[in-house]
């Protein structure tokens, strides 16, 4: 009897070692994973991005990328990137690589310059599209304060319209791989103002900055353990903008930017005409978005939304871009 219960011990132990190690195997395998874009790259000046000497925003963009690849994997979460040295990459090989590695968030890192060299300020890019647009507002956002913490002015996490969807290659490949994909561009490097806070920080400091926000993020939906439910993926449609690069003119008005004024040339344009959204006997705005879903805001709910598009002269036709669900998440509903 007593070697019986020895044995059923022994086994007991074996199934509760078996299933521990089941489980720990099983978080590894669904562990949070994300790919780092560090843009441009490729031989000389031609995959450099922008340049304003002494700096050449490929290089930045592989060191600060770097610098949140290490301390993303010390807070255990799989980061990978899609080069590691000087390296041409088109947008959809980078996509497909976050696809191939069934990545969680595609986070491509760039800086921004100007011709004036009067801009500044940090800004993320997202999707326009349902969730894609939620996790990249808040994620976006989550970085954008860390680096607002740095002394750069938040420009905002925003969504450019292309002829087919989003405008940006990478964005729009990245959600066709089923994959939340973000631009950050962290500041403008040849604007004195932001180079002083990027030479007081250098590259590991505005890798710290980005890394903490990221973690920051990962953590607030369950931590590095955990992943992200999968959307659909957005089809591309023929005829879409190439989007070769994230610098280019964009063929549509900024659509959503939470603060700070618009650094591209599209804001300056004259904005199309108002949408003139219809009150009820409360005076509540009945708002319907392109898809045909229709709700209420109270005026203080409005006075919000309003306020993020304030920038443009025209917020209601702006704010007739953005998804009704996503719109209820901006006022707490």
């Amino acid at each position: 009897m007593t070697s019986l219960k020895k044995t059923l011990t022994t086994l007991s132990k074996a199934v509760l070692f078996g299933l521990i190690l089941t489980f720990t195997f099983s978080l590894k395998a669904n562990a949070m994973t994300i790919v780092l874009d560090p843009g441009h790259g490729g031989p000389g000046t031609s995959g450099a991005g922008a340049l304003y000497p002494p700096y050449m925003e490929k290089s930045l963009n592989l060191a600060v990328a770097s610098q949140i690849k290490s301390e993303l994997e010390a807070a255990g979460i799989k980061t990978y990137m899609t080069r590691t040295g000087d390296v041409s990459l088109d947008l959809q090989q980078r996509a497909a690589y976050a696809k191939s590695v069934n990545a969680d968030l595609l986070i491509s890192i760039h800086f921004n310059s100007s011709g004036s060299h009067a801009y500044t300020g940090s800004e993320v890019w997202t999707s326009l599209y349902g969730s894609y647009y939620t996790t990249g507002y808040s994620l976006g956002s989550n970085i954008l304060q860390q680096l607002s913490g740095l002394g750069l002015q938040s420009k905002g996490v925003k969504t450019k319209l292309g002829n087919s969807g989003d405008y940006y290659g990478l964005i729009r490949y990245g959600v066709a791989q089923a994959v939340p994909s973000i631009i950050v561009e962290h500041c403008f490097m040849d604007n004195a103002y932001d180079r002083s806070i990027l030479e007081a920080n250098g590259p590991s400091g505005i890798g710290h900055a980005t890394a903490t926000g990221i973690i920051n993020y990962v953590n607030s939906v369950g931590g590095a353990g955990a992943t992200l439910p999968k959307s659909n993926p957005i089809a591309l449609v023929e005829g879409a903008t190439s989007g070769g690069s994230t610098a280019g003119t964009a063929v549509a008005p900024t659509v959503k930017a939470n603060t700070g004024t618009a650094s591209t040339a599209s804001s300056k344009t004259t904005a199309a005409a108002s949408v003139g959204f219809s009150k009820d006997a409360a005076g509540n705005t009945i708002f319907t978005d392109k898809n045909g879903n229709t709700g209420t805001f109270t005026p203080a709910e409005w006075n919000k939304l309003l306020g993020n598009w304030a920038y443009t002269g025209n917020a209601e036709y702006y704010i007739r871009q953005v998804p009704l669900g996503d719109l209820n998440a901006m006022v707490g509903k």
